[in-house]
């Protein structure tokens, strides 16, 4: 009788998957295996079982690596593999056991390695621990996550632990050895602190996880190379003698900081399924937002994003000059975000920007103030009595005119979704109404261009569908705006509170997040 073999989910939370005799099967993120991870790719895994030797041949498809017993597979490479092996569909995450039924017949349960003992036993606390037991006879290794927007090197002998010591990189644990503001080459770093080492040490015999996060955009536009970079990172960890695990976004989306991506990634799929106690983890950080004079001489720092990083995670934070040099913070005068994305309050719709007689609404803020979600809002209460006219879809302002006189002819209300920053480009609609014998009125959005800047951040990480907008085109609006009034020709001036919408709670907590580095 021909055996039968599965993939069974070490922890159950699916079915177990039939590797028919010979059949060629894909694993990966789908339903059947209730995968989400987008990190999976929908083909990761191509199995094929041989039944009748009791051996499966296996070949990682997907872009990110997936292990078996805790080692990296090699893409594109076949390994054959027998009854009780542990297959992990991307590395040390979603962990499934090769069964045959029955088990071949030189399988004796009492001589099996205690690797494999454990994994059939299912002993959650074992498999940590077989985990970090393999973690330790490991070489130094990197990982390249999302096509390079993240890299990770863990030192050999690496132990994962629920105490997690972060710190930033550049100006806490390293800074320029020619005295310089930036490095000007990746062979240009010293030790920040004398006390660094031995501090870093003390942390790891008291059973932290020493890790370092860092935001590294010359990696992602091509100023360094990153094969340059990561022997700097293994000569800096070198030189401290102690093991680390160093993170590097090189991008601008969900790893770099003060977003969350980089620690998410760390606590989720790097440090083995233990949980953190966050109590006792900290963040260190030389972006703190500390103003010009913080010290005699010191200019105020680069940015906020280490300390908002730590806010967004929840962890305690601290200087380097508080953590390595004992210094007190009490009288350093710290800077504060110019928006707080967590004290915006919800706000009704305004029933006033509804009217009963046919007109044109000019809208007036910056990009990304939420001038398109409110023209939406008033197209539907409106019943489609009022019409949105947009230069992003449209075109030029001649063209948004153009379509405006047809709906004002067809007996429709018209909302201009622009920026209309000065009196010059409102006075063209203005002018239209006074042509087409209507009503004109202002809506002002009352986002400051921070909010408008956060705001555009959210849609990009997003990724809703909107014209990219970068810092220029904010600078350009606050320096043409002028504050529309009555004066201009308008019936009257609303000014709108910012009102949002969220499709679930992921995107709204993100959104409460500070997305900005100041």
């Amino acid at each position: 009788m021909l055996r039968s073999c599965i993939l069974r989910c070490l922890r159950n939370s699916h079915d177990p998957i039939k590797l028919g005799h010979n059949e060629e099967i894909l694993v990966g993120r789908s339903k059947t295996t209730k995968i989400k991870d987008q990190s999976c790719s929908r083909q990761q895994i191509w199995l094929k079982a041989d039944c009748s030797n009791c051996l499966v041949e296996i070949k990682q498809l997907g872009v990110n690596p997936s292990g078996l017993d805790g080692f990296a597979l090699k893409r594109n490479e076949s390994y054959r593999v027998g009854h009780g092996s542990r297959l992990e569909i991307l590395l040390n995450n979603y962990i499934h056991i090769i069964e045959f039924d029955p088990p071949p017949e030189d399988y004796v349960e009492t001589k099996v390695p205690r690797k494999r003992k454990l994994e059939q036993e299912d002993s959650t606390q074992s498999n940590k621990q077989l985990k970090v037991d393999l973690r330790e006879a490991m070489d130094d290794s990197w990982d390249e996550i999302d096509k390079g927007e993240l890299y990770i090197f863990t030192s050999k002998g690496l132990k994962s632990s629920t105490k997690i010591a972060a710190f930033d990189m550049d100006g806490t644990i390293i800074k320029p050895k020619s005295g310089k503001v930036h490095p000007v080459d990746t062979g240009d770093w010293q030790i920040a602190f004398p006390p660094v080492s031995q501090k870093l040490k003390e942390k790891h015999m008291e059973g932290f996880k020493i890790v370092i996060l860092s935001n590294q955009a010359p990696i992602g536009n091509g100023r360094v190379r990153i094969q340059d970079f990561k022997k700097k990172i293994e000569n800096i960890v070198k030189k401290l003698a102690v093991p680390i695990q160093v993170y590097l976004a090189t991008g601008k989306g969900i790893y770099r900081k003060p977003l969350t991506g980089m620690w998410k990634f760390l606590t989720e799929k790097k440090n083995d399924g233990l949980t953190v106690d966050m109590l006792h983890s900290f963040y260190c950080g030389d972006a703190a937002g500390r103003a010009a004079n913080w010290a005699p001489g010191k200019k105020k720092d680069h940015s906020m994003a280490d300390k908002l990083m730590a806010v967004n995670i929840g962890l305690s934070f601290f200087t380097p000059e508080q953590f390595f040099l004992g210094h007190s913070i009490t009288n350093v005068p710290m800077l504060k975000p110019e928006f707080s994305p967590r004290d915006l309050l919800p706000n009704p719709f305004d029933e006033r920007l509804i009217s009963k007689e046919k007109e044109i609404l000019v809208l007036v803020g910056y990009p990304g103030s939420g001038k398109s979600f409110l023209s939406k809002q008033i197209e539907k209460k409106s019943g489609h009595r009022y019409v949105a006219v947009c230069r992003d879809v449209i075109g030029t302002w001649q063209k948004c005119a153009a379509e405006a006189k047809l709906l004002l002819q067809s007996g429709k209300s018209v909302i201009v979704d622009s920026t209309n920053p000065d009196v010059e480009s409102r006075a063209r609609w203005v002018s239209l109404s006074k042509e087409m014998k209507v009503e004109c009125r202002c809506a002002k959005m009352a986002v400051t261009k921070t909010h408008a800047q956060h705001n555009n951040k959210f849609r990009e990480l997003m990724r809703i569908n909107h014209v990219p907008v970068n810092d220029i085109v904010f600078h350009t609006y606050k320096n043409k705006y002028t504050d529309p009034t009555p004066s201009e020709g308008f019936k009257e001036v609303i000014e709108v509170q910012f009102s949002s919408d969220f499709e679930d709670k992921t995107a709204e907590d993100l959104y409460k997040m500070y997305l900005l580095e100041k």
